[in-house]
């Protein structure tokens, strides 16, 4: 049976999928979406993880960054996308984007990924240090329960909170908690692995977007993968993990700016 993702769309124009990251799912884009909407057929995917997680059910026994993939590229077949189109992704969203993309680079008009935890390629090109290792690696595997320590250790570690900050006392706690069984999938970022000669052929323009105060070795990836994709460009913005979200207006801004640019 193919897995496919669930799948919003609003608005009507050319194509533009957003993929969110992997604790909150497609909220992640709410509000690009509504200002979005105006102009463009906006689709809005939630993660396999995310689903999973607020329906309390177990990932499956082979879940991988590969299912999630294969899964995304079922929904844009099931709604017809099949020219290519901009791909918008986040954090874990984007790891799974980078693999949908190097799997079918002709569906692939332009992608914008943000802050991936792409840490096969530190591991690929040597650069994976012990701090790296440390957040790619957490220390727990739980496919069944994720508490609340648990999230709050996964926070700290992406850089949602600084040290001596309490997590529970931020106004997201609540929506986190919520979704906490999202992150049952943590396991699986530290196992994708890939060839960094795909991305040395990956013809199409890539905007890599990362955020002021966010973690160094998500910087480190972003370095890396400007390096080796041929087309790509790099910008930084206020907001750490989440600068699509803390600075809203730019970021749609800079992002309708580098799709304009994208010659066809």
């Amino acid at each position: 049976m193919t897995i496919k993702m669930l799948a919003r769309v609003t608005g009507k124009g050319v194509p533009l999928v957003l993929v969110p990251g992997g604790l909150t799912g497609w909220l992640d884009w709410e509000q690009h979406a509504k200002r979005l909407a105006a102009t463009r057929k906006v689709v809005r995917v939630q993660l396999l993880n995310v689903q999973y997680g607020l329906e309390n059910r177990s990932l499956p026994l082979d879940y991988s960054v590969k299912m999630e993939s294969r899964a995304l590229a079922a929904t844009l077949d099931e709604l017809g996308l099949n020219e290519a189109v901009d791909i918008v992704a986040w954090s874990y969203g984007a790891l799974v984007t980078l693999d949908y993309a190097l799997d079918n680079p002709s569906r692939v008009r332009s992608l914008t990924l943000i802050e991936p935890p792409a840490f096969w390629v530190l591991h690929a090109l040597g650069k994976l240090d012990a701090e790296a290792e440390q957040i790619a690696v957490m220390p727990w595997t739980s496919r069944d329960e994720i508490s609340e320590d648990q999230l709050e250790q996964f926070l700290y570690a992406v850089g949602f909170c600084s040290a001596g900050q309490s997590a529970r006392n931020l106004p997201q706690w609540p929506l986190w908690a919520q979704h906490r069984q999202s992150l049952r999938n943590i396991f699986v970022v530290s196992k994708h692995n890939d060839d960094p000669k795909r991305l040395s052929s990956f013809q199409r323009p890539v905007l890599l977007l990362k955020g002021t105060d966010s973690v160094r070795s998500l910087h480190q990836i972003i370095d890396l993968l400007a390096i080796n994709l041929p087309q790509a460009q790099v910008m930084e913005m206020p907001g750490g993990h989440a600068p699509q979200i803390a600075s809203i207006d730019r970021f749609l801004k800079q992002m309708k700016a580098f799709q304009a640019s994208v010659q066809d």
